[in-house]
């Protein structure tokens, strides 16, 4: 569960048409590519890890360190206090419920927020068992 919730938080965004949405589209465009997570902490306690998002359109790739695969489908909300990453499954119902994670864009530097299952990120933090992921856009 902990590894899907990871990969969801890496998904790209679909782009927008409202006319002042111009960070959305942006960062739909700066989030494709390949982004190596570098590091995860959860309650103060961080770890290296060393697995893949892959950012293609409005589809993700997580390749976990054992070099599995799972596939998510993804969109941007840029509309709240935190910009949020809407992720699903890619092959599943349209009815499934969808995973919000934050994140935070910053050149080559990308930084996620998943939240406990069936919540949604509050801060950009990993204080309250929510986790904080550390990803460098790859060959940076």
């Amino acid at each position: 569960m902990k590894t899907l919730l990871i990969l969801m938080a890496f998904a790209g965004a679909l782009s927008c048409d409202a006319p002042g949405d111009a960070a959305k589209s942006n960062d739909q465009a700066n989030l494709q590519g390949e982004w190596l997570a570098q590091s995860e902490s959860l309650n103060g306690v961080k770890k290296n890890v060393s697995y893949l998002y892959v950012f293609r359109e409005d589809k993700i790739t997580f390749i976990d360190e054992t070099g599995k695969e799972m596939k998510y489908s993804f969109k941007l909300d840029t509309t709240g206090n935190l910009n949020l990453i809407i992720i699903r499954p890619a092959e599943t119902l349209a009815d499934s419920t969808p995973v919000s994670v934050a994140y935070a864009l910053d050149g080559d530097s990308l930084t996620i927020v998943v939240a406990p299952p069936g919540l949604v990120p509050t801060e950009m933090s990993d204080k309250n068992n929510q986790e904080l992921i550390i990803c460098r856009r790859k060959g940076s």
